[in-house]
């Protein structure tokens, strides 16, 4: 562990000193607002923008953050070319860090609210281009301060202060209900009134009152945050309450300012109020959400409390009592994700509060290289082309916000899911949006030839190339993160491994802290192939799920998996010719870390079997319209498969060289949160 800790520290060290030279290369200090040269970008007068492009369909949005904030020069407010490629292309804009409590909650300020120095940076740039502004957000149970939580504004750990986020506080230093609702109310109050009184009425449109709240996996569908355990599951009533409240406060306060009658159409400084979710494509999360919107009484017969800004005949629901606008669709997808799901999850929010945004977009490419790139150019061809489809029958999407600018800066950079290069050159997938904003076909070519599919080995050990010994990445060995609103960390595991005589020894770690965030594996140049897929796992977890994105037919086939024993995963898979793409996923019940080794893939097209997985006579195997699989696992046989290699051990300091880039990936993943 000391060693981990040293080659973490030396990799953040690294890193920050990185940062600061190529803030200082590009004429902007960290911590500095500066502006950066234009040198080196792409001339974005070439390109149309997508904010004309879709100006009769919805606004299309960015995601932000000021160099101002933590002193990133990748950032894009203060690079002076990156705001005018920005005032060009979009006409809404979304903070990605700088408005989110951590950085606004203030224990000692009046109202508990002390705007962060660059929120008010990006608040002023956006006044001053005349772009609207989704606030992002109010409450949510990441990102926040924890003395929040806690009696004198003191959290603490076994006694120790602290201020991390994600840290279990001592029950003896939480509030109750009655202060924690107090506070709440406060913060929400003082934010709101901060951007009338400023004059930022105007340019905030929408707000994200709340963000990921609801975990499907509970009882009742609710995150235990600390907002829950303290207040208990209609927290969520009253964070909509208390923003409903603000805002019809504050609008005929401060109409004068703004050149309204305080008794006329306030319309155009009272933003709409959003739940905001990811995996909202997911049934469950689906019905889940509506269900906590606009199906639970949480005030019934306006007993619980009541207000002015509380529709008199509502329900008690927050919906029903005309607390809420709208539901956020995140949209953090990869290009092999179901887009049938997801227009059927559109029409089912829609048929409950028909007002919905699109608000942090990504797709992530499922593979590398040029099929890559076709992949997910056509994947956000068919998801804009659906949403445009979804309008037309009369589902009001009024938003589309892109979570980042470059690839450079996502934080899911490592999947390369937004639309621009690092030098805001257009990739393949910027002009397939536009080729599906003006309804035009999509005439983009495949050069990745399904038909060259041929059986494959991984076994992750280092290969010999010009005389030296090194390790593909996961990613080069197409091996990616599954999640929406989580990632997983994948990285190669060094002595731990199945292969047999692997002196070294190397295997697949996929490490979480949520059950979404997972593993994928393209498979799209099997299309039309049957194939046998095998592999061995060694997981925290008692049953791991493995099924296929992009090909919802299949079902999906479980196993049982010992606790940490290597238990040897066999199963045949028959993909059908007018498949897109496909890639097969790897879930396990919980969210612990898990291992994979010795992966192969065989083609198989002798056997004579029906689409999907191998469906056998045992009344546990899943139907093509049923539930979850059950195929028993073979037990742990300990097979040797062709073409195994033993090879030589690593140099001390190639070993030394993969950690610290092993330790880099997951520091750079956990920097930034999205």
């Amino acid at each position: 562990m000391k060693v981990k800790k040293l080659l973490k520290n030396i990799t953040v060290l690294t890193l920050g000193a990185l940062t600061v030279c190529s803030a200082v290369l590009s004429g902007c200090a960290p911590g500095s607002i500066g502006t950066v040269k234009a040198e080196g970008y792409y001339d974005y007068m070439s390109l149309e923008s997508l904010r004309e492009v879709y100006a009769d369909k919805f606004r299309v949005g960015v995601a932000v953050q000021a160099i101002d904030h933590w002193g990133d020069s990748s950032a894009e407010i203060g690079n002076a070319y990156k705001e005018e490629f920005i005032d060009n292309q979009f006409n809404s804009m979304t903070f990605g860090n700088e408005f989110k409590p951590a950085y606004n909650f203030n224990s000692n300020a009046d109202g508990l609210f002390k705007v962060d120095r660059a929120a008010e940076e990006l608040l002023d740039w956006a006044k001053e281009h005349d772009m609207p502004v989704r606030g992002h957000c109010l409450v949510w149970h990441s990102q926040v301060d924890p003395s929040i939580f806690a009696k004198d504004f003191r959290a603490t750990v076994n006694g120790s202060a602290t201020k991390d986020y994600n840290a279990t506080l001592d029950e003896d230093c939480l509030v109750d209900r009655a202060t924690l609702l107090a506070r709440l109310k406060t913060y929400i109050y003082s934010v709101i009134e901060y951007t009338y009184a400023n004059g930022y009425a105007e340019t905030i449109y929408a707000w994200d009152v709340v963000n990921e709240a609801v975990d499907e996996g509970k009882d009742d569908g609710l995150r235990r945050s600390y907002w829950y355990r303290i207040i208990g599951d209609d927290f969520l009533y009253y964070c909509f309450l208390y923003a409903r409240e603000a805002v019809e406060t504050y609008a005929p306060k401060y109409a004068d300012q703004y050149g309204l009658d305080p008794n006329g159409d306030l319309s155009s400084i009272k933003p709409e109020l959003y739940y905001n979710d990811y995996n909202e494509w997911f049934t469950k999360k689906v019905d889940t959400i509506i269900d906590v919107l606009t199906g639970r009484q949480y005030n019934e017969g306006h007993r619980a409390v009541q207000s002015f800004v509380i529709n008199p005949d509502g329900d008690g629901t927050i919906y029903g009592d005309g607390l809420i606008d709208g539901i956020g669709l995140q949209g953090h997808l990869t290009a092999t994700d179901s887009l049938t799901q997801y227009a059927a999850a559109i029409e089912k929010y829609a048929a409950a509060i028909n007002n919905l945004q699109v608000t942090e977009l990504d797709v992530g490419k499922a593979t590398a290289g040029e099929a890559g790139d076709y992949r997910q150019a056509k994947f956000y061809y068919d998801y804009f082309m659906m949403l445009i489809d979804e309008v037309d029958k009369g589902v009001n999407i009024n938003s589309v916000t892109l979570w980042g600018l470059t690839d450079t800066s996502s934080w899911r950079k490592e999947t390369e899911p937004l639309l621009f290069n690092t030098d805001l050159s257009p990739k393949t997938a910027y002009y397939a949006v536009v080729m599906a904003g003006h309804g035009e076909e999509f005439n983009m070519v495949d050069t990745y030839a399904r038909g060259k599919a041929e059986d494959i080995f991984i076994d992750f050990e280092p290969i010999q190339v010009d005389g030296s010994w090194s390790n593909k990445s996961p990613d080069e060995l197409g091996f990616i993160s599954r999640g929406a609103g989580h990632q997983a960390y994948i990285v190669l595991k060094m002595k731990e491994n199945h292969t047999p005589d692997a002196r070294t020894g190397f295997s697949l770690e996929v490490s979480r802290e949520a059950v979404d965030a997972t593993l994928r594996y393209d498979i799209s140049r099997f299309i039309g192939h049957t194939i046998t897929i095998s592999y061995y796992i060694k997981s925290e977890d008692q049953t791991l799920t493995m099924g296929t994105d992009g090909y919802d037919d299949a079902g999906t086939v479980s196993f049982d998996t010992p606790e940490f024993d290597w238990t040897l995963i066999e199963a045949t898979l028959k993909i059908p010719e007018d498949i897109d793409t496909v890639g097969l996923f790897f879930e396990t019940e919980g969210s612990g870390m898990f291992l994979i080794d010795d992966f192969s893939i065989k083609l198989a097209d002798d056997l004579q079997v029906d689409d999907g997985f191998l469906r056998t006579a045992d009344e546990n195997t899943e139907t093509p319209d049923g539930g979850d699989a059950e195929v028993q696992t073979p037990g742990n046989e300990q097979v040797v498969s062709e073409g195994l290699q033993t090879h030589q051990i690593i140099g001390i300091v190639v070993l030394l060289a993969a950690a610290v880039v092993i330790v880099a990936g997951v520091v750079l993943n956990k920097k930034k949160e999205k």
